[in-house]
């Protein structure tokens, strides 16, 4: 992977659209996938895969923010809490509502200014760190899909599958043996689904 791949945003940019947005998380997530791959057998590849990423990640945040505020969209550490809220609550259902709550502001004004600020509508926005945060995950786990996508608060693993295309452009099962961290984490997946589909015709 080149290390030097990614998107220049000019700084006087308007905020990313829904598909700009999708491809800088895809190369996000890709960078970070490196990262976690190359940190310990190659940790300046490592570094360089992860500045990179955060590179990506803080791209106009300093330029736009004043341009943000002005429109009437939220300030970076809005943001974080509405982050790290999600973060807390991945498993769970959330509202616009309560991530509004949070900022002390209706949900109406919340959600304009949220998607002045980021482009999205906050479930949107939601969903895409459901994503990300399941990406992550089932790179280093042996889990079936159908645990990560409740972890992750999703319906079952059939709508996971559906959330997870739309936005990658990869079923879950593909991703998951593309970016495999661990190259014996399939065989320790298949190990335990078969070990279970056994069980599950053995009488009791």
């Amino acid at each position: 992977m080149n290390q030097n791949a990614g998107v220049h945003y000019p700084s006087n940019s308007a905020p990313p659209t829904h598909s700009e947005w999708l491809k800088r998380s895809r190369q996000m997530l890709a960078l970070l996938t490196e990262t976690e791959k190359a940190i310990y057998h190659d940790p300046d590849a490592a570094a360089a895969y992860l500045d990179r990423a955060i590179a990506i990640l803080g791209a106009d945040s300093h330029s736009n923010s004043s341009q943000c505020k002005a429109r009437g969209g939220l300030a970076r550490w809005q943001i974080a809490r509405i982050n790290e809220f999600i973060k807390q609550h991945l498993d769970q259902s959330i509202r616009t509502s309560e991530l509004a709550s949070l900022l002390g502001l209706s949900a109406s004004h919340f959600s304009h200014a949220f998607k002045q600020t980021t482009g999205l509508t906050p479930l949107m926005y939601v969903a895409a760190k459901r994503v990300e945060a399941a990406a992550r995950y089932m790179v280093r786990s042996p889990h079936s899909l159908s645990d990560v996508a409740l972890s992750h608060g999703f319906c079952d693993q059939s709508h996971f599958c559906r959330v997870f295309r739309r936005q990658t452009g990869l079923s879950p099962q593909t991703w998951r043996k593309l970016h495999a961290a661990d190259p014996d984490l399939l065989r320790t997946r298949n190990t335990t689904a078969s070990n279970q589909a056994v069980q599950a015709r053995s009488p009791a």
